[in-house]
């Protein structure tokens, strides 16, 4: 049984389901709850957080017919943020066949990074391996050499937070559970073989935050949050129309886009006023300009990050966009012209089952927790502690000199 867990600022998903054969997925149950107790992805009140989570298990394992003893969480939040790292350890003084254990303890080395106080590791995701000085290769196992180099992406996010929502996770007995960058996960649903191996970036439009994950040769190199979500656009629209946020919200579902060059409807829309105030109106034209204005802002920040990394010209596959804001009208136009570069709007694949409720851009990461899962996505930070020799330092010592030093024969 697969079970992913999708905390966003607007809404909780759950979807259970099973792997089948061939990569596909089987939706066996779908579940929504508002986020509350939910503030830029971070937990601000743990009783409506936990109560929020518990909701949306429980509708899904109603649908699915069945209870849950684990999950995948998918998480967001600005206190997210990645960085690449490489470790190299001797393996002995000759060539020999690498082993399982090799790979562990470099994985290990590559992803012990200083940290500052109140950051914890999230992902430890490889990205490539080397023997002595020969190029990247994919997995080492079986090849001989005697030095071996990893290369990772790390990333890390506040422990504070994690720590809250690890309480919430437990009040709403959602039993073992793991965490998960939603963006991440969003990827494992949306991208072909091709645009990560050529170079893409995800472009995840979330209520309060915008994630990044930027894909080269099959792996991750970038990841990063960005401050400006959905949520923005609906503030500017109640703001600048004095109309409450829930809607503006409805005007924004409903008439929103942001190509205001080519709207000639002249066709007024209401606006609730505060209070008694009078009835005013509006045009589609002027809620585009308003909704494009914050459009180009996510656009500018998203390029900028890009040109930070180093990445603006690596990405030749160009961009794949998903969130719920990811749907608003002509977004994908407007970012293709300012960017540059190819946009599609992202939709899961490989489903079946309830297929048709988690289609949506907005339920790619929830979809791509399953398939994280239904794949063993390979994760450093997931490996089981190293273990302590009962004889001290010395003990420590000499298992370290075994290990590097002495052939396999030596060992047997």
């Amino acid at each position: 049984m697969l079970v992913g867990i999708d905390i966003g600022s607007h809404k909780i998903c759950t979807l259970i389901g099973e792997a089948l054969p061939g990569g596909a997925v089987r939706i066996l149950g779908i579940g929504h709850a508002p986020a509350a107790g939910l503030r830029n992805g971070e937990v601000v009140h743990v009783e409506e957080a936990a109560g929020a989570i518990a909701a949306s298990l429980e509708r899904a394992e109603r649908v699915a017919g069945t209870t849950i003893d684990g999950a995948l969480v998918g998480i967001t939040g600005q206190h997210i943020s990645g960085q690449n790292n490489r470790a190299v350890i001797p393996c002995g003084r000759r060539p020999r066949p690498i082993e399982a254990v090799d790979v562990d303890r470099v994985l290990e080395a590559a992803g012990t990074v200083p940290l500052p106080e109140g950051r914890e590791v999230l992902h430890v995701l490889p990205r490539a391996f080397r023997l002595d000085d020969g190029g990247p290769i994919v997995s080492p196992v079986g090849m001989e050499g005697f030095r071996l180099e990893a290369e990772v992406h790390i990333v890390t996010a506040a422990a504070s937070a994690l720590a809250n929502l690890r309480r919430c996770l437990a009040l709403a007995e959602t039993g073992p559970t793991s965490l998960v960058m939603s963006t991440l996960a969003a990827a494992e649903a949306t991208l072909t073989a091709d645009e990560r191996q050529l170079g893409v970036f995800v472009v995840d439009l979330g209520a309060s935050s915008t994630g990044l994950a930027c894909f080269h040769e099959n792996t991750p190199v970038h990841t990063a949050v960005l401050p400006v979500g959905g949520r923005h656009m609906t503030n500017d629209l109640a703001l600048v129309l004095q109309t409450p946020l829930a809607h503006a919200e409805r005007i924004k579902l409903s008439h929103g886009h942001v190509l205001p060059e080519l709207d000639e409807d002249t066709t007024e829309i209401e606006v609730l006023p505060f209070g008694q105030g009078e009835r005013r109106f509006t045009t589609r034209r002027y809620v585009s300009e308003i909704l494009a204005a914050r459009a180009d802002e996510i656009g500018t920040l998203v390029q900028e990050e890009l040109q930070r990394s180093g990445l603006a010209e690596r990405l030749p596959a160009g961009a794949v966009l998903v969130g719920g804001g990811s749907e608003l009208g002509g977004l994908a136009r407007r970012l293709c012209d300012r960017w540059g570069v190819a946009v599609r709007v992202g939709r899961p694949g490989d489903l079946i089952g309830l297929a048709d409720a988690a289609r949506s851009p907005g339920h790619a990461a929830a979809v791509g927790l399953l398939h994280w899962s239904a794949r063993g996505v390979a994760d450093a930070a997931s490996l089981p502690a190293p273990r302590v020799p009962s004889a001290g330092g010395l003990g420590r010592l000499v298992d370290w000199v075994r290990a590097a030093f002495l052939p396999d024969s030596s060992r047997r």
